[in-house]
């Protein structure tokens, strides 16, 4: 029995499971393929399309290297572990959102853009938006001076600028991030 726990303590005795995320040892790396020991016997592979998309990433790596990457098969036709390091980022970087929330931790954000709705950012790569109506009194425009067609203009000025932000509402499944400079 004192086998069997250490293992399962290691999670070897458990099969992957589509969704998980593992920790893997780069063990070959070629011009579009990577491989990865990811522990219970198996090797995971990142190739084709999801290569392709994490490839700006991957550069940086090297054989020894370790990485997280999200299983998307649980055993292709040459008997690999499929997997997705931009699937597993988006995951971590979710986890993270939904911890900071929860904490109400504030953020920092550098605006990328403005439209009549609000301004425009990016949290870990992940489009967010800052709605006119969660601006600060401080930032929000004053419009009995200008008219509403002159709200984009005003919110142009913070392009560029960081503003102080916490998380207001978050939907995963639409991939919605939604920011509050009042909260």
């Amino acid at each position: 029995m004192e086998m069997e726990n250490v293992l399962e303590q290691n999670n070897l005795l458990r099969p992957p499971k589509v969704g998980e995320i593992v920790k893997g040892k780069i063990i070959q790396k070629g011009k579009s393929l990577l491989l990865l020991d990811i522990g219970s016997f198996k090797v995971g592979m990142i190739s084709g399309r999801e290569f392709l998309e994490a490839k700006d990433v991957l550069k940086n790596f090297k054989i020894g290297d370790e990485l997280f990457a999200k299983i998307i098969e649980v055993e292709n036709e040459e008997g690999y572990v499929e997997l997705s390091v931009q699937k597993a980022n988006e995951d971590l970087v979710w986890r993270e959102l939904i911890e900071k929330k929860e904490k109400t931790e504030e953020l920092k954000v550098k605006i990328l853009g403005a439209n009549k709705g609000g301004l425009l950012t990016k949290i870990s790569g992940l489009p967010a938006f800052l709605p006119l109506s969660q601006l600060s009194a401080e930032h929000f425009p004053d419009l009995k001076e200008s008219g509403p067609a002159d709200i984009v203009k005003e919110l142009q000025k913070f392009i560029g600028k960081e503003l102080k932000v916490k998380i207001f509402n978050l939907n995963s499944k639409n991939k919605t991030i939604i920011l509050s400079e009042k909260i």
